[in-house]
C-alpha cells in the first residue's frame, strides 16, 4: 500500500486497527487530565503527565512525515518540516517549570496545525484523514479543558 495514492483504501483488519489505535491513543490524555482534575494535592502531576504525552504525539506525527518524505522522494523542506512537531513539543516542556498554560497552548497550537495540514494532504488515505480529524479535535478539546483548568486553579 503506498501512501502516495490518493486511492489508497484501507482494507479490513487494517481499518479496524487504525480505529481502535487512534482511541486508544486518546487514553492517556483523558486519565491525565483526569488526574489533574481529581483534587489531590499532587493533582498537577497529571498536566505534566498530559504534556509529556503530548510532546510524544508530537514527535510521532513529525516521525510520520519524516518517513513519507524519505519513501517518497519529497523535497528537503518536508524534512524540515517533519522536524518541527518535535521542537515545538520540546519547547513546549521547558514552559512546563515556568508557564504551564503556555506549555498547554504550545501543544495544542501544534495539534491543530498538523490536523489542518494533515486534513487537507492527499497524500494520506481518506480514512486516515477523516479518523485523524476526529481524534485531532478531541485531543485538542482536552487541551482546552486542561488549559481552563490550569487557568481555574491559578485564577483561585
Amino acid at each position: 500500500m503506498s501512501l502516495s495514492s490518493t486511492d489508497t483504501q484501507l482494507q479490513g483488519a487494517t481499518s479496524r486497527a487504525m480505529a481502535w489505535l487512534m482511541g486508544a491513543g486518546l487514553l492517556p490524555f483523558v486519565a491525565a487530565l483526569g488526574y489533574a482534575s481529581s483534587g489531590r494535592p499532587d493533582a498537577l502531576a497529571g498536566a505534566i503527565v498530559f504534556e509529556l504525552y503530548a510532546a510524544v504525539i508530537l514527535s510521532f506525527l513529525g516521525g510520520m512525515r519524516w518517513g513519507r518524505a524519505l519513501t517518497s522522494g519529497e523535497p528537503a523542506a518536508r524534512l524540515v518540516e517533519a522536524v518541527l512537531p518535535s521542537l515545538l513539543a520540546f519547547a513546549a516542556l521547558l514552559l512546563l517549570g515556568v508557564a504551564q498554560i503556555l506549555a498547554v497552548a504550545a501543544t495544542g497550537a501544534g495539534f491543530a496545525i498538523w490536523l489542518l495540514r494533515d486534513a487537507r494532504d492527499p497524500a494520506w488515505p481518506h480514512e486516515f484523514r477523516h479518523r485523524r480529524v476526529a481524534v485531532s479535535l478531541l485531543v485538542l478539546l482536552l487541551h482546552l479543558g486542561l488549559a481552563w483548568l490550569l487557568y481555574a486553579r491559578h485564577a483561585g
